[in-house]
């Protein structure tokens, strides 16, 4: 029966059948330079100073998660389960006592060896973005996802896939009462859906050509959102702003495999358009030409991915990688950003592992907000297995979001953040 076949020791995880039960529990403390992410200065929304409270703080962070993996010869199964707490030991600092981040994910990829088959993606999350907001009850902007694809498998040879099927993603943006002008935590929601097709062609053993299209349509339940407490200037924009809905396809072609058996390459190129639809606008909004403005043309529409991995031992890689995309935000049209990043990772003497990875991230964003920002994000995490099931490990990170143009210093901040914790996995 199940209950005969589970079998497990510390560090081994459960195992039922054919299915692997990973589950884990981390503790950790937090300080934080910039809990509010602003300058350090004091920003006056509606008169209402959020430079009044200290922006440094400490916290304890708990997160227990559930991994389960399931593989056969007809089935893989991914399922992940994560949750998130977290408590500031500064009373002025409650309003960042967050008991509501969650995410779940689910793989499905049924029937992969027949002609036939059928795939699932469901993933859900809730999570929360600090604000400028610090007289707020919650100065958090909360963002509740999901998204749900189902796509049909077509194998007609043993090394052609093609994949056919859809996707349709819901997202709902709160924010505290106080920070809106109705008074109502209801910032936005927004519906995406549209079908899409996927080509994997494994001319070699370890080597793929791939490819995708996808057509997407979103439509916002407000096309005028407020201002009021989310880093604008009020006295440039007015009180509301002007969010159309619209569409966009994206078109890519590339690679994907191992080149050598320690050098592994990704190569993607392709291009997209965005659309918006300026009458969803209502006509209250303050005048803009800008609520009609489309993602078109080069080099706005390209789309790239070239990621190169270096796996100098078992034990020691090292990753390098461009990304250059587009979507969809809630506060104006669209972001077209280019993102740069290094990454190590290695163990040492089988217990002393190391993670190092740098970032650069520059996004333009366009519609009635037009910006350009540059984010860098840094940061090194160190772990020590003590024993099977029980790791010990430290980090800090730096996080830098500045006016690209200096144009914009109100989004502008800096944050470090240093961590120290436990992570017990059976």
């Amino acid at each position: 029966g199940v209950v005969d076949d589970a079998h497990a020791g510390p560090g081994d995880h459960i195992r039922i059948g054919d299915a692997e039960v990973v589950p884990s529990v981390e503790l950790r403390g937090i300080y934080r330079t910039n809990l509010y992410l602003t300058e350090g200065e004091s920003t006056t929304f509606y008169g209402v100073t959020s430079g009044s409270k200290e922006q440094s703080g400490t916290a304890v962070r708990v997160h227990p998660a559930l991994n389960i993996g399931l593989e056969s010869d007809a089935t893989t199964l991914d399922f992940n389960l994560d949750y998130q707490a977290i408590k500031y030991l500064e009373d002025e600092h409650k309003n960042l006592d967050r008991y509501k981040d969650i995410e779940a994910g689910l793989l499905l990829n049924a029937l992969r060896e027949s002609a036939v088959g059928f795939k699932v993606n469901q993933r859900f999350h809730i999570t929360g973005r600090e604000t400028e907001a610090a007289y707020s009850t919650s100065a958090y902007i909360n963002h509740l996802m999901n998204s749900s694809t189902a796509k049909v498998s077509l194998r007609p040879g043993s090394s052609l896939e093609i994949d056919v099927g859809g996707t349709y993603t819901f997202d709902k943006y709160d924010v505290s009462g106080d920070t809106s002008q109705a008074g109502s935590p209801a910032l936005n929601s927004r519906t995406a859906y549209g079908p899409g097709v996927d080509l994997k062609w494994a001319f070699f053993p370890k080597t793929s050509i791939v490819a995708s299209y996808t057509q997407t349509w979103f439509d916002w339940e407000n096309n005028l959102v407020d201002t009021k407490g989310d880093g604008i200037n009020i006295a440039e924009f007015g009180e509301t702003l002007g969010v159309p809905d619209g569409s966009e396809w994206r078109a890519t072609l590339g690679l994907r495999g191992r080149l050598t058996e320690k050098l592994v390459l990704g190569l993607i190129a392709g291009y997209g358009q965005m659309t918006y639809d300026e009458s969803s606008v209502p006509a209250q909004a303050a005048p803009s030409e800008n609520f009609d403005r489309d993602l078109a043309g080069f080099p706005d529409g390209l789309l790239s991915i070239v990621e190169l991995g270096y796996h100098a031992t078992e034990d020691h890689s090292f990753t390098v990688g461009y990304r250059k995309a587009f979507q969809d935000v809630y506060f104006t049209n669209y972001v077209d950003f280019h993102n740069a990043f290094l990454r190590y990772e290695g163990l040492y003497a089988d217990r002393y592992g190391v993670k190092a990875n740098l970032g650069y991230r520059y996004e333009q964003y366009l519609g009635e907000v037009s910006r350009d920002d540059h984010l860098i994000n840094t940061g090194l995490d160190v772990s020590y297995r003590a024993t099977k099931f029980l790791d010990i490990g430290a980090n800090v990170k730096w996080v830098q979001r500045g006016s690209a143009d200096g144009l914009n210093p109100e989004v502008e901040y800096d944050d470090i953040t240093v961590g120290i914790g436990l992570t017990a996995t059976y």
